[in-house]
């Protein structure tokens, strides 16, 4: 019997399917896109391919469509990577592939109809009154039509070939549409000769543009003629929208001139608390020499974004063209491009956020990872995956080249920092002044009189809090809370009240809810600082002051003010004492060498600060580890946090719930707890949370059968998330 080539495809719902190459192909096709017919709905859908392999001929297997790339869409190693975590992450190869993609590559095919350039002779008047509302409508989904109208009549239209019935495929998550010309110019005026004259201008302008550059963005083109000319065009069929074809861009010649080989390069490197330019210098040695002595690529994953655009500043003047950057704020045409330009052969740097790492890069020979917050690597949604661990991965599993700067590190990463090649870690002398009061601008005037040693140089202020201030009744002691969230409303400078965590806004709220006497601010929001500072020493002296509620990427300072700075201890996380160290180790790095530090804070004892009078930042891991280890908290052992969010609050059947998985669990001897979520009422939302907790080292059938009765009870209930290891609780 003949034999044929088959392929294993994964879709973005989780499920696969296997497929048949009609035709034999020149290239390995793992981690392709492939467009393929749904034999249950007619239509097509994107999917990603995963294996291939020979077998005998079976001709009810479907064809795939196409391969609409010249590249894979992702790193072909990534599925490997991706294997060994789904598991864990209780997900599926699709699921997590599509999770790591260009959510624009995921495109869809649906059915069109229109109405035919014919006149509808001899039928109906209900008939003929549909047709007319066809013709003014354009382009519908089929699927909406027969939704809309009888069958019967739909039936007739086409018997009649009144209706233009077209496939096409649709990129559903493109925010621009580019439009190119589906006919020649001769062709274009005879299908609108009965144009109106106003109209024939604005096609004029149309034709111009197209003849001169291919095709156009619908914000460009609508910038020149008419939604209705536009619309007009799409009808009569002059116009085509493109999803952009990647084939159809031509990348142009490398700009720079080859760099200088740096000479030797370690394995791998941690570098802790260095100044930024100290950073940049190392890695475009580093890169140098990946790229000319090696003529290999090199991933530089940043999650914080002014950090990113400090680097793609320093480094495109060093390495132009050989600079390539992603991230979700580019255009979706320059997205696709470079995320293809990837692939291309030519040694470059690929300048990225956390999600993107698996880009489908043709030579890995380095990976350098900015370690600025573990909360940045932590995917927010399904499924839920630690970035950094497969950044990890993907180093070990191509052999490249490893190199980690930390500012300060994790704890995770601390514990790492012992298996690099190379260890540099600064620790820069600045003067550190610890104030414990309940509030700086009351009692004594050590705060302010403090800051007027510096007025005229440079200050940075920091406080870990948004806007001016709370809302404060004073007669009955009330805060005004949000009233979709369980959390403060925060005034801002211009007398608007927010809510930080869900977005609601109002500037009608004066008077206190409960009793109805005139509300006033409570706190300090960075907002007040600010004006406290400039009603203090003038405008005139606090000219080079800066204020954030959180240290900024680049800069130095004379000085460094934190004003209550245990704000960040008031978050029910089991990382909140991290979080502290890294803020104020973050805050003391953009103080200049010899300058001050003020702190203020309410529990001068915690082991944060500590550290950080010493000098010893390894008393505050020693103290972190210690902590973590008694309570049995990550990284020392795993935890599942089951997440229940009901749009009304009940705990009767939460409790219920708890007690079903406690009982499906208690065979694992697994620890199960149930708790009000720390923020419990979200956006609405009333949130109960139940707390897995497994050792560390756990026998992997113990493991196994404990994750597939958490997988079982998130597929049973729609309200239930299960996010394996979270980064918080809160």
């Amino acid at each position: 019997m003949e034999n044929a080539l088959y392929l294993k495809v994964v879709f973005p719902n989780g499920r696969s399917s296997i497929y048949r190459l009609e035709e034999e192909i020149d290239f390995n096709p793992i981690g392709y896109r492939v467009l393929v017919p749904l034999p249950s709905t007619g239509k097509g859908a994107t999917a990603i391919v995963v294996k291939k392999f020979a077998g005998r001929l079976n001709e009810d297997i479907p064809p795939i469509d196409s391969f609409p790339d010249n590249y894979p869409v992702i790193n072909p190693l990534a599925l490997e990577i991706l294997k060994g975590h789904l598991l864990e992450y209780l997900t599926t190869l699709g699921e997590a592939v599509f999770s790591l993609i260009p959510p624009e590559l995921d495109w869809y095919q649906e059915i069109f109809v229109s109405a035919a350039d014919k006149k509808p002779i001899g039928l109906p008047k209900s008939v003929v009154s549909i047709f007319e509302k066809l013709q003014k409508r354009g382009r519908i989904e089929y699927e909406k039509l027969k939704r809309e109208y009888d069958w019967k009549i739909i039936q007739l239209l086409k018997e009649h070939n009144l209706l233009k019935i077209e496939t096409r495929w649709i990129a559903p998550k493109f925010e621009e549409k580019y439009y190119k010309l589906a006919c020649d110019e001769t062709e274009v005026w005879e299908r609108v000769k009965r144009a109106s004259t106003k109209r024939k201008e604005e096609i004029k302008k149309v034709l111009e543009i197209l003849n001169d550059s291919g095709e156009v963005s619908h914000g460009e083109l609508k910038s020149l003629v008419s939604a209705q000319t536009i619309k007009y065009l799409l009808d009569k069929g002059v116009l085509r929208v493109s999803t952009y074809n990647i084939e159809g861009i031509k990348i142009g010649g490398l700009k720079q001139k080859a760099l200088k080989a740096f000479g030797s390069v370690p394995e791998s490197g941690i570098y802790i608390n260095l100044p930024l330019e100290e950073r940049v210098k190392r890695l475009i040695q580093y890169a140098e020499s990946v790229i000319s002595a090696e003529g290999g690529d090199l991933l530089l994953i940043v999650p914080d974004m002014e950090l990113f655009e400090y680097y793609h500043r320093e480094l495109y003047p060093v390495f132009g063209d050989r600079l390539v950057v992603f991230n979700s704020k580019l255009p979706e045409k320059e997205k696709l491009k470079n995320w293809f330009l990837t692939a291309k052969g030519f040694p470059k740097i690929f300048l990225t956020t956390p999600k993107w790492i698996f880009a489908p890069l043709n030579k890995l020979t380095a990976v350098w990872l900015e370690d600025e917050s573990s909360r940045s690597y932590k995917m927010e949604k399904k499924p839920y995956f630690n970035l950094k661990r497969l950044a990890f991965d993907l180093a070990k599993l191509t052999k490249a080249k490893l190199f980690v700067s930390a500012e300060p590190p994790s704890l995770e990463m601390h514990l790492l920092a012992e298996r690099f090649e190379e260890k540099i870690e600064k620790n820069k002398p600045v003067k550190v002044f610890l104030y414990e009061a309940l509030n700086p601008f009351k009692g004594d005037d050590t705060f302010l009189e403090t800051v007027r040693n510096y007025a005229g140089k440079k200050v940075l202020f920091l406080v870990p809090k948004k806007g001016y201030s709370n809302l404060h009744c004073p007669r009955c002691g009330h805060f005004e809370e949000c009233p979709r969230c369980d959390a403060l409303l925060t005034l801002t400078e211009e007398g608007r009240v927010i809510c930080n965590l869900c977005g609601y806004g109002t500037t009608e709220l004066k008077h206190c809810s409960r009793c109805g006497e005139e509300l006033k601010p409570f706190g300090y929001g960075i907002e007040r600082l600010k004006e406290v500072v400039e009603k203090f020493l003038g405008e005139e002296n606090t000219e080079n002051f800066q204020y954030a509620t959180h240290p900024p990427t680049a800069g130095y300072f004379n000085a460094v003010f934190i004003l209550f700075s245990d704000l960040l201890l008031s978050v029910p996380d089991f990382r909140k004492g991290e979080d502290l160290f890294q803020y104020l180790i973050k805050a003391k790095n953009r103080a200049v060498e010899n300058g001050f530090m003020f702190i203020h804070t309410r529990e001068a004892e915690h082991h944060a600060y500590e550290a950080l009078i010493s000098g010893n930042t390894e008393d505050f891991y020693s103290a972190e580890t210690e902590y973590r280890k008694a309570l049995e908290l990550p990284p020392f052992s795993r935890i599942y946090l089951v997440a229940l969010n009901l749009s009304e609050d009940k705990e009767e059947l939460v409790r219920k719930l708890f007690k079903e998985l406690n009982t499906e669990l208690k065979p694992f001897g697994v620890e199960v707890s149930f708790s009000k979520a720390p923020i419990f009422r979200l956006r609405e939302k009333y949130r109960y949370q139940i707390l897995v907790k497994l050792p560390l080292k756990v026998e992997k059938e113990i493991l196994r059968e404990t994750l597939k009765v958490l997988k079982e009870f998130r597929n049973r209930y729609k309200f239930v998330r299960v996010i394996p290891n979270p980064r918080s609780v809160v």
